[in-house]
């Protein structure tokens, strides 16, 4: 077990910032890189245009300036903003740093690999997900792997969206950790399915925001196990829960022979799924509970 220290995880996060940064970081340590005014959407292409090609470095018509210059000017425009994306996100995980961390120090590799990543991280919703990461690693060393971060930033904003669906239906077990999203079951053959022609029962999870493309997707950023996953087979009177955020599932198996389904999270999706925070589907939680109640009762 980690020792205990009384320095708080702002602390911790101040004196890696000293060290490695050479500046202190607050809320207010990032200062405005001289960005080019915002664009309305319904703009026409060369305004669009325009504003890309002033983020480049690029200059305004009728200014003189060498192409030395001008790769001077794009390299010193990067380097002020990947300057700042950097400061912005420490200066997010303070406020996500909790009062108590452990005792171990964080691995200075790690976190020069961090660094480094989230140079040209912009977008503040996936600033705010960088800065979580942070903090829980301040707080638990080891927590996060260089794996899951390199795949986190090489992650789209569309990707990410699609990540944060599927953490809406998400749960896990006390039996195991790791995250899984169930669809369904199935039933080994017997007379009851002869008769009634039930054999299996299975959720649509497009009707609940995440399409079987979104699934692949995720599937092949590393974020899902590429195949569908069956639990062992249930046996009448086993009790077992889930936990779909704040909200507890316990339920118990009525019949013989019930397969269920899931889609199993590998470790990187593991190691972000508590950072997400997404609401349960009320919707989702509620089908699943009707899907399963010939062969599980939920309490």
């Amino acid at each position: 077990m980690n020792k205990i220290t009384p320095a708080s995880g702002q602390q911790r996060l101040l004196k890696l910032a000293r060290y490695h940064l050479g500046t202190p970081v607050t809320n207010n340590t990032a200062e405005a890189v001289d960005e080019p005014a915002e664009v309305s959407d319904h703009a026409p292409g060369n305004a669009k245009l325009q504003q890309l090609a002033a983020r480049s470095g690029a200059p305004e018509p009728g200014t003189a300036l060498t192409l030395g210059q001008r790769v001077t000017r794009r390299l010193q425009m990067q380097r002020e903003r990947q300057q700042q994306n950097l400061e912005k996100i420490m200066a997010l995980a303070l406020e996500y740093c909790p009062e108590r961390v452990s005792a171990q120090e964080i691995d200075p590799d790690w976190f020069s690999q961090y660094c480094e990543l989230v140079l040209n991280i912009s977008n503040d919703n996936m600033q705010q997900l960088w800065a979580k990461i942070l903090a829980g690693e301040i707080a638990t060393p080891g927590r996060f792997s260089l794996k899951t971060l390199q795949i986190l930033q090489q992650m789209s904003h569309k990707e990410a969206q699609s990540l944060q669906l599927a953490a809406s239906l998400s749960c896990r077990s006390r039996q195991e950790q790791s995250g899984r999203i169930y669809f369904g079951y199935i039933r080994k053959p017997s007379l009851w399915q002869l008769l009634t022609g039930r054999s299996m029962a299975l959720l649509n999870l497009s009707q609940f925001g995440l399409s079987y493309p979104q699934i692949l997707n995720l599937v092949d950023i590393g974020i899902l196990h590429n195949v569908e996953i069956e639990s062992g087979e249930l046996q009448p009177g086993q009790s077992f829960s889930w936990q779909f955020q704040s909200q507890t599932l316990n339920c118990v198996a009525l019949k013989r022979g019930v397969v269920l389904q899931y889609y199993k999270y590998t470790v990187v999706g593991t190691e972000l799924l508590p950072l997400l925070n997404s609401p349960t589907h009320s919707g989702y939680l509620s089908a699943l509970q009707q899907q399963l109640a010939s062969v599980l009762q939920f309490k």
